[in-house]
């Protein structure tokens, strides 16, 4: 009987740590939003400069076309995240508010090896403005 109770016991504590062990894939990202000081920080230290960035991304894009023309591409992409050292280039939205959708799926570019990837991320995040990097 005694046995039983511990089992019992012991289910309930690993169900407990199991449920509080999970979290949101946002919140295991380190997020670092365009123009906050956290943001200078961070490209002030970084091996890839934005400038270096951004042209990648670009060559990026012209050799992976998606869906629409590079010279379109070039005028909209834009930078509102840095996401675990990574620059992340999205499509600047059609509205003219605060953007708010999935910034962080698009072009990201490492910031110290200067790796390139497309992720296709579907996490809804929220800008701190309007305004992000582009050139």
């Amino acid at each position: 009987m005694e046995t039983l109770k511990i089992k019992h016991y012991l289910t309930i504590i690993f169900m407990i740590l199991t449920l509080t062990s999970c979290s949101n894939g946002e919140e295991k990202m380190d997020i670092i939003a365009y123009g906050t000081p956290e943001f200078e920080e961070f490209v002030k230290n970084a091996p890839i400069s934005l400038d270096e960035a951004w042209e990648i991304q670009l060559d990026f894009y012209k050799n992976n076309p998606k869906k629409m023309e590079y010279s379109l591409y070039k005028q909209n992409s834009v930078m509102y995240f840095i996401v675990d050292n990574y620059y992340v280039y999205t499509l600047r939205p059609l509205m003219k508010t605060k953007p708010k959708g999935e910034l962080i799926n698009g072009i990201w570019v490492n910031s110290v090896s200067g790796e390139v990837k497309y992720n296709n991320n579907n996490i809804t995040i929220e800008a701190e403005s309007f305004i992000g990097y582009s050139k």
